[in-house]
C-alpha cells in the first residue's frame, strides 16, 4: 500500500538514435522534485484558459481537465506563422483549442474519440479524427505523419498539448524519436501527467515515465509551469510528503 518502502529508480532516459543523459535518477522523489521545480525563466504573458463548465444534473462543474496553461511570450498571432498541436483532446472541453483560433493560432484537434470526419470546427481550429501513435497504420499518425499531411516539416510547431491518459507518454516517444527532430521546432509542450499510485507493483511503470520526463531535460525542454490536478492528491508516508496522481506540467524550450 502507499506509504510502504516503494524502492528506487534505477535507469536514465535513452531516447532511440541518441547517448543517455549523463545523469542517474535515484528516487521517487527525484521523480515528483522533477515535475515540481520550475527550472525555465520567469514567463512575462502567461494565459490560463479555464475549463469548459459542464452542467451535471443541477450542477455546473468545471471538467475533469480544469483548464490550459500557455506563455503568449513571442507566440505569434496569425494562422499563417502559429502552430499549435492538441492530442488526446477531451471532447467535452476545447476551451483553450477555440480561444486560441480566436487569437489567430491555427490549431489542430487530433482525437479518436468522435463520430466527426475531418472538419473544421470554428475559426481557425480543425478537427482530424486519428489517434496519435507509435507506429502509422489506419487510422493511426505518428507525429512525424502529422507533421508531413500538414506539411510543417522544419517550421516552428508553437504549442503542443495532451490530454487524455497515456497521450502524454506516447507524445514524448514520438518526440525523441522524430526523424524530423521535431523537438528542435517544438517551443512548448503543455502534458497533463497521469501517474499511478506510488506503490511497490507501479515502480517499473514509473520508472519507464521518469525516464521519458528526463528526455525532455536532455533536448533542451525546462519546467515552466506545474500544478497539481485537484482531487488527485494523496499523503505518501514513507516518502513523508503530498503527491498526486495528475499534475498540469508545461515545458518551454529557451
Amino acid at each position: 500500500m502507499v506509504g510502504e518502502n516503494v524502492g528506487t529508480l534505477r535507469h536514465p532516459p535513452h531516447p532511440a538514435h541518441h547517448r543517455p543523459p549523463p545523469y542517474l535518477p535515484t528516487s521517487l522523489d527525484d521523480l515528483y522534485d522533477y515535475i515540481t521545480t520550475i527550472t525555465a525563466h520567469n514567463c512575462s504573458q502567461p494565459l490560463v484558459v479555464p475549463g469548459s463548465k459542464l452542467l451535471q444534473g443541477d450542477n455546473i462543474t468545471v471538467s475533469g481537465h480544469e483548464g490550459t496553461y500557455i506563455c503568449l511570450d513571442g507566440l505569434p498571432s496569425t494562422p499563417e506563422s502559429c502552430r499549435i498541436y492538441s492530442f488526446g483532446v477531451n471532447r467535452e472541453d476545447i476551451k483553450f483549442e477555440t480561444t486560441m483560433g480566436v487569437r489567430g493560432c491555427r490549431t489542430h484537434l487530433v482525437t479518436a474519440t468522435t463520430e466527426y470526419s475531418y472538419m473544421q470546427l470554428t475559426t481557425n481550429v480543425y478537427l482530424y479524427p486519428l489517434t496519435l501513435s507509435n507506429t502509422s497504420g489506419l487510422g493511426a499518425y505518428t507525429l512525424d505523419n502529422f507533421i508531413n499531411l500538414l506539411s510543417h516539416m522544419g517550421k516552428p510547431i508553437h504549442f503542443v498539448k495532451t490530454t487524455i491518459e497515456g497521450s502524454e507518454w506516447t507524445l514524448l516517444n514520438n518526440l525523441f524519436t522524430s526523424d524530423y527532430e521535431a523537438y528542435t521546432h517544438v517551443k512548448q509542450i503543455r502534458l497533463l501527467l497521469h501517474l499511478p499510485l506510488a506503490t511497490d507493483e507501479h515502480l517499473s511503470s514509473l520508472d519507464d515515465k521518469y525516464r521519458l520526463l528526463l528526455g525532455l531535460e536532455y533536448y533542451g525542454y525546462r519546467l515552466l509551469h506545474s500544478r497539481v490536478i485537484p482531487g488527485t492528491t494523496y499523503l505518501h508516508f514513507n516518502l513523508d510528503r503530498v503527491v498526486a496522481t495528475k499534475y498540469e506540467t508545461v515545458w518551454i524550450r529557451q
